[in-house]
């Protein structure tokens, strides 16, 4: 057994809202990772509120049933991204919280070849983040989503001190003390969140390494574009405001 997968205890946190439609993907993507990773781990899925029958499909699916011991499923009221992953890394036992999207567009095993990069030491003091924007990523993507992120990235880089090229994306990585901190005071639930999660962890001199990863765009992206680019950037003020003169690092 690799001597990283010994030492670390992997807690992996899964978003979902009305994901009927991907079950699929999402369970291949952690039976993928289960023949890999040979290490402690659990997998969270928190069902936020989903209006289809995606808390039965996932209940009854064969690779829930199979790794039911390490597989959990959290039904709860709709709050948004944010409120559903804080959710998933409150009850989160292991001692590294890996989050990622229902999608899978980006595998969990993405995971292994960071750690192969970071020669097995991920750092306590860092929130390693995978961007989409770089140079070592391949990425694909749909229509105008690219140019979307990227403006939304240049807001970010603009009205914060948050300097990294994709703040958004939903493949992050934490040492379980960063993220039970940060989540645990989460006061953005939307889309938004991780610019408050990560404008709080720079203002804790906490570092931020963007990392490379393999990333395909799904289709049936529940992001509006315009719409919820609007309600983004209105959010991005309301942290910037809020976070400046009211956060107080602990």
């Amino acid at each position: 057994m690799p001597a990283y997968q010994q030492s670390i205890s992997l807690s992996l946190i899964i978003p979902c809202y009305n994901e009927a439609g991907r079950i699929e993907l999402l369970f291949k993507g952690l039976n993928d990772f289960a023949q890999q990773w040979q290490g402690p781990w659990e997998a969270i899925i928190v069902n936020d509120g989903s209006k289809d029958n995606t808390s039965a499909l996932l209940k009854q699916h064969p690779v829930y049933l199979n790794y039911i011991n390490r597989i959990k499923i959290i039904d709860q009221q709709n709050t948004g991204k944010g409120g559903a992953l804080r959710t998933g890394v409150m009850a989160a036992q292991g001692d590294h919280i890996l989050t990622l999207d229902a999608d899978m567009a980006s595998a969990p095993t993405e995971l292994i070849k960071w750690i192969d990069l970071l020669a097995d030491h991920p750092d306590q003091n860092t929130i390693y983040i995978g961007s989409r924007e770089h140079p070592d990523s391949n990425i694909t993507t749909i229509g105008n989503r690219k140019a979307a992120g990227n403006m939304f990235n240049l807001i970010v880089r603009t009205l914060t001190p948050l300097q990294m090229h994709d703040t958004q994306c939903g493949f992050k990585f934490y040492p379980t003390p960063l993220a039970k901190k940060y989540f645990s005071n989460l006061q953005t639930y939307g889309w938004a969140h991780d610019v408050e999660l990560l404008y709080k962890a720079n203002l804790d001199k906490v570092s931020i390494k963007e990392m490379p990863l393999n990333w395909n765009a799904i289709d049936g992206s529940k992001i509006n574009v315009l719409l919820d680019g609007i309600k983004m950037i209105t959010e991005v003020l309301r942290i910037v405001i809020k976070t400046k003169y009211s956060y107080k690092n602990n």
